[in-house]
């Protein structure tokens, strides 16, 4: 199961976003997998896609792709965890979207994250200290 970032999502929406080429060939690859959209990383799109045209296409990519959300088992213990992983990585300026992508994965080892935020990669690391799983990085 793969976990959406933000940035995957403006990506696909946006036909002028650089990354936006990149974002349709990896979905091509992924679409088969349940794509899953945490309420932040939601958020954090709708404010990034300020046009109207944009959100209107953002749900129906939501539609056509059968995007779920993701909801977490304990809301609270996720939040916890959230903000320990916020105080452990401070100096590199985290932001809340994505401490709650890594905690998701940490919590339920079958999720993976598509992003393309290379902090994933190179530097934040899951609750335990393992590194993120990643579905899907820029290289």
């Amino acid at each position: 199961m793969i976990l959406l970032d933000s940035n995957v999502l403006v990506a696909l929406v946006d036909p002028r976003d650089a990354l936006h080429s990149r974002a349709v060939r990896d979905l091509k690859r992924l679409v088969r997998r349940p794509l899953l959209v945490p309420v932040p990383v939601i958020a954090e799109t709708c404010y990034l896609l300020t046009q109207p045209h944009h959100r209107a296409r953002l749900w129906d990519l939501f539609q056509a792709l059968e995007m779920r959300p993701c909801t977490p088992k304990n809301e609270a213990a996720l939040w916890e965890e959230v903000f320990r992983w916020l105080a452990r990585y401070a100096e590199h300026d985290p932001d809340w979207t994505d401490g709650y992508l890594v905690a998701l994965s940490s919590q339920d080892g079958r999720l993976k994250i598509w992003t393309y935020d290379h902090e994933f990669r190179d530097i934040w690391r899951s609750l335990d200290g393992a590194r993120v799983p990643i579905a899907v990085a820029l290289s």
